[in-house]
């Protein structure tokens, strides 16, 4: 993208500088001397935080250090589950299931007693590697169950192996749920260190 920067303020952005240019080609990239001449500049990017922790929507294009700069606004997901009220009441919002009786028994949605819960960061995290730890711990659970049926001993290192995979769950479980905010949530994902069988 481009925008036209004249006497320090950005005058135009995106496709309206093509249309102000139309027998020059921006298929490519202009030459410096066509971009100096006219005022054109590249747009850059401003910071776009991880989409797995953040909400990230467009902002505007403004002049960064004298480069035009698509900003971004990074708004953190919520860490903890929220239990939903009503904006205006206050009153909880309660999850609905079909009664066929509703509505004068031509049937409807009608409130549960279950509180309708959005969950979040924190659980889905904690979903996630409670489904590693399962899944590292799949290739080896036949030993378990064959111990359990015919007394057949685990070897010693699968044992280890399965132990130190429990560990780095209940410690990484332990950490998400310490995490004080994103940015420290996201540390601790990047930093899972789950064993390998030997």
């Amino acid at each position: 993208m481009y925008a036209i920067v004249t006497d320090g303020a950005i005058t135009q952005t995106g496709s309206s500088v093509q249309r102000m240019f139309p027998n020059t080609s921006f298929s490519g990239s202009p030459d410096s001397a066509f971009k100096t001449t006219n005022g054109v500049m590249d747009v850059v990017n401003a910071e776009q935080k991880d989409r797995a922790y953040y909400f990230v929507t467009q902002g505007d294009i403004t002049l960064v250090g004298g480069v035009p700069t698509q900003q971004f606004i990074n708004t953190a997901m919520a860490l903890e589950d929220v239990n939903e009220v009503d904006d205006v009441s206050g009153d909880p919002i309660y999850v609905q299931d079909y009664d066929a009786t509703a509505n004068g028994g031509e049937g409807g949605m009608v409130d549960t007693s279950v509180q309708l819960v959005t969950r979040g960061l924190k659980h889905s995290k904690k979903s996630q590697i409670k489904n590693q730890a399962n899944s590292a711990l799949t290739s080896t659970d036949w030993m378990v169950i064959r111990k359990a049926e015919r007394n057949v001993d685990i070897p010693a290192a699968i044992v280890t192996y399965r132990a130190a995979v429990m560990t780095e769950y209940e410690r990484v479980k332990t950490a998400i749920t310490a995490a004080a905010d994103v940015d420290a949530l996201q540390a601790v994902m990047q930093a899972q260190s789950w064993p390998e069988i030997v």
